[in-house]
């Protein structure tokens, strides 16, 4: 039962993430050369709804809906990595007009472009992964 809840809520998701836009480069291209404040107002939005709900979850102790576990909200300190990778998931999302949502809801509507960014996604954490080790 909670697959098919998440398979729901992905392809609700998916469909929202497509209807405002974020999923088009053109979109992408045109916040990024500061031609259209569309794309502002939805990540405003999305921030707005992100904090109050890890307020929620912290408030009423909400338990991960899978494993039942207690969620942890611990904070790392701010390193050189955060950096990098915060560079280069922006670099990506400038080159490709996606992070990994619209990315896959790029897939889910068609788009040819979503295959690539999705293998990219793929490649820079399995790099990820093998320089971790």
């Amino acid at each position: 039962m909670m697959r098919i809840f998440f398979l729901l809520a992905g392809t609700a998701f998916g469909y929202v993430l497509i209807l405002s836009g974020v999923s088009n480069y053109d979109v992408i291209r045109d916040m990024f050369l500061m031609q259209s404040i569309h794309l502002y107002g939805v990540l405003a939005i999305a921030v707005g709804i992100s904090f109050l709900l890890v307020f929620l979850l912290k408030k009423l102790k909400i338990k991960a809906l899978l494993t039942g576990e207690a969620i942890d909200y611990s904070n790392e300190p701010l390193d050189r990595n955060h950096i990098i990778g915060g560079l280069l998931a922006g670099a990506g999302w400038a080159l490709t007009g996606a992070c990994p949502g619209p990315a896959l809801a790029q897939i889910g509507f068609g788009t040819l472009a979503g295959l690539f960014t999705v293998a990219g996604i793929l490649a820079g954490t399995i790099a990820y992964g093998w320089n971790r080790n």
